[in-house]
């Protein structure tokens, strides 16, 4: 793999560059074909440009080498050259077996340190709670103006799917979480939806928290309260669903200071 080009291969590829770009014409994948002598450079420019406008999302899978390497008319090589710098520069996960995956821009700046201060300091969840109010008011604010009928229909998937299962269900807290971030992505704003793809991460440690609101009389509590977010954003109500997602997180704010409580006592 490595950094260096392979100049006979890349010579090879400019050489059929036409012929290549004429046999893909036809095809439509999310990369544009190779016009340049320098392939792995534009490809990897081609990753960075759609990571920044939003169209390849935190933790989406890009296609497989050997699609990318087909829609673009180049070597499997090229790819693997562009992947490897888009890599070693943060933005994407090669995971063996899987594919690659983009990362958020700013996972690694926030990951670490806000997990261990919500797994040691338990009072700082509450401050997490705080942040979680102005991220997420605005970006159901900004939902129920940009969200497209795609965005409305995923939000409908995911509530469906927290409908079946239980609240103390493992799947409840990931299902949740994919809620909380189909908001974010239907703001179609790029720093928010990679914001919070990075404060997922520090879901977990707050899960810990939510003893009370696991309870199985809370579960239609719970899905009203996403419901209703969602029926905000659906409305185009701005007001409303800033209003809703803040007076859901003011209620798990209540329930985990009960439980806090409950056990000091």
């Amino acid at each position: 793999m490595g950094g260096r080009c392979n100049q006979g291969l890349i010579g090879k590829e400019e050489a059929a560059g036409g012929n290549i770009l004429k046999k893909n014409e036809g095809k439509r994948g999310i990369f544009s074909p190779i016009k340049t002598s320098k392939i792995p450079d534009e490809v990897y420019k081609q990753i960075v440009s759609m990571i920044s406008s939003g169209q390849l999302k935190p933790g989406q899978k890009l296609p497989p080498e050997r699609e990318m390497a087909s829609d673009l008319g180049i070597s499997r090589q090229s790819i693997r050259e562009a992947l490897y710098r888009a890599e070693t520069m943060g933005l994407i996960e090669v995971r063996q077996g899987e594919g690659s995956f983009v990362l958020s821009s700013v996972l690694e700046c926030l990951k670490s340190p806000l997990t261990v201060l919500l797994e040691e300091e338990a009072e700082r969840i509450f401050e997490f709670l705080e942040v979680r109010k102005l991220i997420e008011g605005w970006c159901a604010e900004k939902a129920s103006t940009e969200a497209t009928a795609e965005d409305l229909k995923k939000m409908e998937a995911i509530l469906a799917k927290m409908e079946s299962i239980g609240l103390a269900d493992e799947e409840w807290e990931k299902v949740d979480v994919e809620f909380h971030l189909s908001i974010a992505a239907a703001t179609h704003n790029v720093i928010a939806m990679h914001i919070m793809d990075a404060l997922k991460d520090t879901f977990n440690a707050f899960f810990r928290f939510r003893q009370v609101i696991t309870k199985p009389d809370k579960k239609g509590l719970i899905l009203q309260h996403h419901n209703e977010i969602f029926e905000a954003i659906s409305r185009r109500d701005p007001v409303l669903a800033r209003r809703r997602i803040v007076g859901h997180l003011d209620f798990i704010e209540k329930k985990i200071k009960e439980d806090m409580e409950k056990m000091q006592t």
